[in-house]
């Protein structure tokens, strides 16, 4: 990964975040892409076309600048003596945050979009309403959710989770996982989430292939657990904990059980036991 683009609001909870990614870059010897969305009001039609007053606008335009150089000031005080310094860009746009966002992705060739949640909501973040799931489900790169209140730690293991009913979906994200964890020189934990009537044979069989799948791509720190659960987000809880994982990995689609977490309660009942990054992957990323 070359280039990582922060999201943020520029709100003082947010700063923790910021410093996870300025850390994550150093880690990576990544350039940082601070990006910051001149939100449009709640009231404007969401049209994609927005008229402030210029008077307005241009205050809001000059406090953005003023704000995001002060975040970059910060983030460049806590570098130590030997450090890698990570080239900071900061960016700002007016309009929805999905579209800002994303062009400026494209623009700077982000390989990672970084956003912060709440510490009790695996899902809720600063974005507005429903924005963070539209984010996610159109990115034009990997989104990585970080709590609010996690501090940076190196990342040693990520455990990517699935049921794997659906392997033409999680191919080609384990390889790009694979990629990231061979950077971070971490242990790639895949996750076999089954149902506790699942035969041991099938449990087995899915076992080799994947441990062969990784190896496959070059890299030999991979293990596979199978966690025996009826429901998506106990069995995920126990990974997290009992495996003292670092960054949690999943593929989101329709047909994955990370899409079944945006339509049910599970995320909720997630929520506040898994205080890990989680490693988001959407399907449509593989089709262009």
């Amino acid at each position: 990964m070359k280039t990582l683009l922060y999201a943020t609001d520029l709100t003082a909870s947010s700063e923790n975040v910021a410093l996870y990614a300025y850390r994550l870059a150093q880690t990576l010897k990544a350039k940082l892409l601070i990006c910051h969305t001149l939100n449009v009001p709640a009231e404007i039609p969401q049209t994609g076309v927005v008229a402030w007053p210029l008077g307005v606008y241009e205050d809001m335009d000059r406090d953005s600048q003023r704000e995001l150089a002060a975040l970059k000031h910060k983030l460049l005080a806590f570098n130590a003596p030997g450090d890698h310094v990570p080239e900071i860009i900061c960016v700002q746009g007016a309009g929805l945050v999905t579209e800002v966002v994303n062009r400026e992705a494209v623009r700077h060739y982000a390989d990672l979009i970084i956003l912060g949640r709440h510490a009790n909501d695996w899902f809720s973040t600063w974005l507005i309403g429903d924005h963070t799931r539209k984010l996610i489900e159109t990115a034009v790169c990997p989104v990585l959710l970080v709590p609010g209140n996690f501090s940076f730690r190196p990342v040693t293991k990520i455990a990517f989770g699935s049921d794997f009913k659906h392997p033409e979906l999680e191919i080609t994200a384990i390889s790009e996982l694979v990629t990231l964890a061979q950077k971070l020189k971490a242990e790639v934990v895949l996750a076999h989430i089954a149902q506790k009537d699942e035969s041991p044979t099938n449990s087995s069989i899915v076992k080799a292939v994947l441990t062969d799948l990784v190896r496959n791509y070059g890299h030999q720190q991979v293990s596979v657990k199978v966690v025996k659960s009826e429901q998506i987000a106990p069995g995920l809880i126990w990974l997290v904990r009992q495996a003292h994982i670092d960054l949690l990995a999943m593929v989101h689609s329709r047909h994955s059980f990370l899409g079944e977490l945006f339509h049910h309660s599970y995320s909720q009942e997630v929520a506040g036991h898994t205080p890990v990054p989680l490693l988001i992957f959407n399907s449509h990323q593989n089709e262009k």
